[in-house]
């Protein structure tokens, strides 16, 4: 059996030295690939090109970002989760790996049997944002009008399953609200509804409401995470509105194929968590109200089963299916 220890090749290239009878390997000694199963572009894309470039300073050798979209993220996930586990295939890992098993009756891989995680590297909060003619100011006037006003509210979401549409369906079902839900093709037509007024509600990101409320042309009346937003500090959180049992969050984070030696993970936990404490990259994610995360392996496991128990809640309750 193969083992593994950490040693130092030089002052700045960390490498683990790999036996196995007589042959001899260092980690890494080739090219490491990142699959994103995005399209170029985005924060998942950007996040995964931040942690590539660190990885290849530190690692010394070539870390290639590989953008495989499709279905839901499934396809490149689903690259990975097949990939040998030994260190060179790494996924750039998103919400839709908690969703996806509930929102699909049969997928091409099983997220928990067949990835394991490296490193949580940002959470992401949304922001409830609403059009400027909607006569509520707070969120709890949101809510009563909701409950008054029943069917009469719609909100948008750039697709079914999205993190926009579930983030919604979880509140409103904590709430015994009943809203409308609308499912764009992107968030640009998502964000043109509600600006126009054509739709009431949408869970957006921080970033993308954000030139909109500056300029005075839309309401954001609470973000969905666990704390207030630097860049919205006067914007209370759902759970200072009273809704205490629920928060709804996104988030990024390295995971790779089962089978992947401890020490290897241990290794590339450690170098993400530096390339994310970066001040550049604090202050990067900070201003697009994005948390940075750090922890081990363990606490991204924990994360990971917290987060996919509650959006499962939201999905079966919401007896939504992409299928």
């Amino acid at each position: 059996m193969k083992k593994i220890m950490a040693t130092l090749v030089t002052a700045v290239v960390p490498v683990l030295a790999l036996h196995a009878g007589s042959a001899h390997a260092v980690y890494p000694d080739r090219p490491i690939r990142i699959i994103v199963p995005f399209a170029p572009g985005g924060i998942a894309d950007g996040t995964a090109r931040l942690i590539a470039s660190e990885l290849s300073a530190n690692l010394g050798q070539p870390v290639i970002v590989e953008n495989r979209p499709g279905g839901a993220a499934i396809i490149g996930t689903q690259q990975v989760a097949k990939a040998p586990g030994d260190g060179y295939t790494l996924l750039m890992a998103t919400t839709n790996v908690s969703t996806n098993s509930a929102l699909y009756k049969k997928l091409p891989y099983d997220a928990e049997k067949d990835l394991v995680p490296v490193a949580l590297a940002v959470t992401i909060p949304g922001a409830i944002v609403t059009p400027i003619s909607l006569p509520v100011k707070t969120f709890k006037e949101l809510i009563n009008y909701a409950q008054q006003n029943p069917d009469k509210i719609s909100y948008a979401s750039v697709g079914l399953g999205s993190f926009s549409h579930l983030a919604v369906e979880g509140l409103a079902q904590r709430t015994s609200t009943r809203m409308v839900h609308i499912p764009y093709k992107g968030y640009a037509p998502a964000i043109a509804s509600v600006l126009a007024g054509e739709t009431q509600l949408l869970a957006s990101d921080v970033q993308g409401a954000l030139p909109y409320l500056q300029t005075g042309r839309m309401k954001v009346l609470a973000v969905t995470g666990v704390k207030r937003v630097s860049v919205l500090p006067d914007v209370p959180t759902l759970h200072e509105m009273g809704v205490k049992d629920y928060q709804a969050v996104g988030w990024l984070g390295i995971m790779a194929p089962a089978g992947t030696p401890s020490q290897i993970v241990s290794l590339l936990n450690a170098e993400v968590n530096k390339a994310m404490q970066k001040p550049t990259a604090v202050q990067r994610y900070t201003e697009q109200g994005v948390d940075v995360f750090v922890g081990d392996p363990g606490a991204f496991k924990k994360f990971l089963n917290e987060n996919k128990a509650g959006w499962e809640k939201v999905i079966k309750a919401g007896n939504i299916s992409l299928d």
